[in-house]
């Protein structure tokens, strides 16, 4: 169960300082209001849609409205989430569209804001409410202006090249084919992809990979040498090194600490 440290109410907008076990698994469920979670400390895998990705410490996340989500905690998380109420979703609406899908930032000024954000929290002085809600609207600004900015430099084949991935990724096939998919040079596929992913295509599939083997594990009691083989790697050694790197643990004590029962 998680522990609610402290909640602070202002004009609406609605605060939860929350402490989250190491091993606490939230299935599918969708949350009514908008919010973001600025992550304190600890990591986390949060699946939506047909993606899966880590949260690290210093990442504020942004989410709509009823979207559906899932949550994993690796380890003791600490997250203060910041809740709109519909009228200040529409006036935020009426300004910036940054609140209309899933979105995440971690950057040098993200993590500033985040955590001076907490600290108001803590401090709660007379001028707390003035600072919190102005930090919230300087976070809002800089996940739309680092949302704009990608959007506006992402080609759009680079989504045909995200679905072949997530479609194929146990397949073998090599980068060429991922270039005529793409239907561009594979140098500027190499140099694209890692601008718009912060990694290579083989890193990406890697990830893809090892977060299949993860639910494979955590919903079925498969052998890992059947789950290695299901998810596209060579043989159960393989998956192990790629697994440990990405996780920090073997499969095999993945599945005994974290998928009992």
């Amino acid at each position: 169960m998680k522990r609610l440290l402290q909640r602070y109410e202002l004009a609406g907008l609605t605060l939860f300082d929350s402490l989250y076990p190491a091993g606490l698994k939230q299935p599918r469920h969708a949350h009514a209001s908008a919010s973001f979670s600025f992550v304190l400390a600890g990591n986390y895998l949060e699946n939506y849609g047909r993606q899966t990705h880590l949260r690290q410490p210093s990442t504020v996340i942004l989410h709509p409205p009823q979207e559906s989500h899932s949550v994993d905690f690796q380890s003791e998380v600490r997250i203060v989430s910041v809740h709109f109420d519909n009228k200040r979703l529409a006036y935020i609406r009426d300004h910036v569209d940054v609140l209309d899908s899933c979105t995440h930032l971690r950057t040098e000024t993200i993590c500033w804001l985040g955590h001076r954000m907490h600290k108001e929290l803590c401090r709660k002085d007379t001028l707390s409410t003035l600072a919190i809600e102005g930090l919230v609207f300087e976070i809002l600004a800089e996940a739309f202006r680092a949302k704009d900015i990608s959007e506006r430099n992402a080609p759009h084949w680079l989504d045909q090249v995200e679905e072949f991935l997530h479609e194929h990724f146990s397949e073998s096939f090599g980068f060429d084919e991922v270039a005529r998919v793409a239907g561009v040079h594979p140098v500027h596929l190499a140099r694209v992809f890692r601008k718009k992913y912060g990694c290579t295509i083989g890193e990406y599939l890697r990830r893809l990979r090892v977060e299949f083997a993860r639910r494979q594990m955590s919903t079925t009691r498969r052998p890992l040498g059947e789950i290695a083989l299901a998810a596209g790697f060579a043989d159960q050694s393989h998956f192990t090194k790629a697994f440990k790197a990405h996780f920090g643990l073997k499969p095999s004590d993945y599945r005994r600490f974290f998928c009992k029962g």
